[in-house]
């Protein structure tokens, strides 16, 4: 004490300080330093929690990326299988325009021939008829006389075996 004393400290006082500086270190723990501790500790967990979420959002943006990628390359393949059943029906369908036009062209070409030689036959029935006309006029004039009608037709029908 007389250590304190020759230093000028008076020991009362100084039990007193430290007295005082642990009540106030405990105060200070208490009120100071436990919520300051639980505040960084809370604020370490919500930065930890968003930190991991924030890995997380990552992790589910790549995987989205890769299934919009999926998605995309799953519609290109649609679209070109679309794509080449519609060339291929079109292609069908120009095939069975092109038959049944041939066809249609076909029917027309055989009903013209038809035609032409149902036209072919009244002409020739007409030359006939007529032919047999002037065979006749031409045998009257040269026999100048009038044939009658059995010999008028058998005389028709050998000029037209002779033509």
């Amino acid at each position: 004490m007389e250590l304190f004393s020759a230093l000028g400290i008076d020991y009362k006082i100084l039990i007193a300080q430290v007295i005082n500086f642990a009540v106030l270190g405990f105060i200070l723990y208490k009120v100071g330093y436990k919520p300051i501790l639980k505040f960084v500790q809370d604020r370490t967990a919500t930065i930890e929690l968003g930190v991991k979420q924030a890995e997380e959002a990552k992790l589910a943006i790549t995987a989205a990326t890769a299934d919009q990628q999926n998605i995309i390359k799953q519609a290109k393949v649609a679209a070109q299988k679309l794509l080449d059943e519609a060339k291929e029906q079109s292609l069908v369908q120009g095939q069975q325009l092109v038959e049944r036009s041939k066809v249609a062209a076909s029917k027309v070409v055989e009903q013209a021939k038809h035609d032409i030689r149902l036209e072919h036959d009244k002409m020739m029935q007409g030359a006939k008829a007529e032919l047999s006309e002037l065979v006749l006029l031409a045998t009257e004039k040269i026999l100048k006389q009038k044939l009658t009608a059995e010999a008028d037709k058998s005389l028709i029908e050998k000029t037209i075996h002779e033509i």
